[in-house]
C-alpha cells in the first residue's frame, strides 16, 4: 500500500512540477521546438520517470530534480535572449537557401537538403516549383519560410482596385452561460457592454448563450444554447 502512495505522490509532484517548468522556460509548440528543447525535454522525461519506479530515489530527491532543472532551463533561456552570440550557438540561426530566386549550393550541402526535401516543404505551402520562389528561409525550428515572386503571388483587394473590409479581431467574452474575466492577458472585457450589446440581440440573461465573441468592430457575435447541437 505504501508503495502506491508513494508513487501516487511522485506522479502528482512530477506533473505539476513538469506543468510549472513549460510555464517557466516559455511555452512553445512542437514545431517551435529547437534540437536543444528537445533534448532537454528527453533528459526531463528520463528525471521523472526514473524517480517513478526507483524506491531509493525518495520525494526530496524528485523535488531537488526539478527544482534544479527548472532553475537551469530558465537562466538557460535567459541567457540565449540576452546574449545573442550564445542564443545563436545554441538555437542556431536561419538559413537563406534561396535569395533572389538563387538556389545557394553551398547552404543546401551544409545542412544535407536535398531538391526533393525542398520540393516537398515547398509543395507544403501551396509552391510547386522552386521557378516560384525568390526567398526561402530554413528556420531554427526546421520549417520554411517562403516568399513567392511578385508574379506569383495571388492577386490581393488592393491590386484588383477593390476597397475590402479587415477582419475584425475578436475575443471570447461568453463561455457557456458564463461571462469571462478575461480570456485573453492584455485584453480586458467590458462586461457593461457585453452584457448591453447581449440585450440588444434579445439576450436578457448570458446563461442562454452557448459562446460569445466581442470584436475590435464593436459587434457581438453570438452563438445561442438553443442554436447548438447537444
Amino acid at each position: 500500500m505504501d508503495m502506491f502512495i508513494d508513487l501516487g505522490v511522485k506522479l502528482i509532484i512530477s506533473f505539476f512540477g513538469l506543468w510549472i517548468i513549460t510555464f517557466v522556460t516559455g511555452r512553445k509548440t512542437i514545431s517551435q521546438l529547437t534540437p536543444l528543447d528537445f533534448l532537454s525535454s528527453l533528459i526531463l522525461s528520463e528525471i521523472v520517470g526514473a524517480s517513478l519506479y526507483d524506491d531509493k530515489v525518495k520525494l526530496s530527491h524528485l523535488l531537488f530534480a526539478l527544482a534544479l532543472w527548472t532553475t537551469m532551463s530558465f537562466l538557460f533561456e535567459k541567457a540565449t535572449t540576452h546574449f545573442v552570440k550564445f542564443g545563436y550557438l545554441t538555437e542556431g540561426r536561419a538559413v537563406l537557401l534561396i535569395d533572389n530566386g538563387k538556389l545557394n549550393q553551398k547552404l543546401l550541402d551544409k545542412y544535407d537538403m536535398e531538391y526533393k526535401q525542398l520540393l516537398s516543404m515547398l509543395r507544403r505551402q501551396n509552391i510547386f516549383s522552386l521557378t516560384e520562389v525568390k526567398y526561402a528561409i530554413l528556420e531554427t525550428d526546421g520549417s520554411l519560410s517562403v516568399m513567392r515572386k511578385p508574379e506569383y503571388e495571388p492577386p490581393t483587394a488592393q491590386d484588383l482596385g477593390i476597397e475590402a473590409e479587415p477582419d475584425p479581431f475578436t475575443v471570447t467574452v461568453v463561455d457557456k452561460g458564463r461571462l469571462l474575466e478575461e480570456s485573453m492577458l492584455g485584453k480586458h472585457i467590458e462586461h457593461n457592454v457585453i452584457q448591453s450589446k447581449a440585450r440588444e440581440q434579445g439576450f436578457e440573461s448570458l446563461e442562454d448563450i452557448a459562446y460569445a465573441e466581442y470584436g475590435d468592430d464593436g459587434k457581438l457575435y453570438v452563438f445561442a444554447k438553443k442554436e447548438v447541437q447537444d
